[in-house]
């Protein structure tokens, strides 16, 4: 080490060759040989980033692979739940029908007949806005006026 305090700088002279010539005595320096030198280790540092690389693309490969699955899987999935809705709506549709041809009054007759209701022959109706009775009801006799219900 240099026995020199700290913060002063030491200039000294460095030889230049042109100087050298210039005055006319030339300096000779021995000549180094030259010999093969040990690789550095680039390849100890590289190993490590090309590993961590060579990871994160695997990963991400096997990421993409799985999701495709995954989306494969879902679609079918979507067929199927879409099928099943189809038919589901035929059926809705179907009782739908059969309701509202139950509901008529074509149905209803025959029905009410089997069940031993007797058609009247004067109606009554209510009106729902004050609940007043409108007409004089009165009772239907068994076994009369079958023929309009039957039609």
């Amino acid at each position: 080490m240099n026995a020199q305090p700290r913060g002063t700088t030491a200039h000294r002279a460095i030889p230049h060759r042109a100087g050298a010539r210039l005055r006319g005595t030339p300096k000779a320096q021995p000549r180094r040989a030259l010999r093969l030198v040990a690789p550095v280790a680039n390849r100890a540092r590289r190993t490590p980033f090309v590993v961590v690389l060579l990871t994160l693309i695997g990963l991400g490969l096997i990421g993409l692979i799985l999701i495709s699955t995954a989306m494969q899987a879902q679609t079918f999935q979507l067929a199927r739940l879409s099928s099943q809705a189809r038919d589901l709506q035929t059926t809705q549709e179907s009782l739908q029908r059969d309701v509202s041809e139950l509901k008529s009054p074509r149905t209803l007759g025959p029905k009410a007949l089997w069940y031993g209701m007797v058609p009247s022959q004067t109606p009554v109706y209510l009106r729902l806005s004050d609940g007043q009775v409108i007409g004089s009801p009165k009772p239907a006799e068994a076994r009369t006026n079958l023929e309009q219900v039957i039609r």
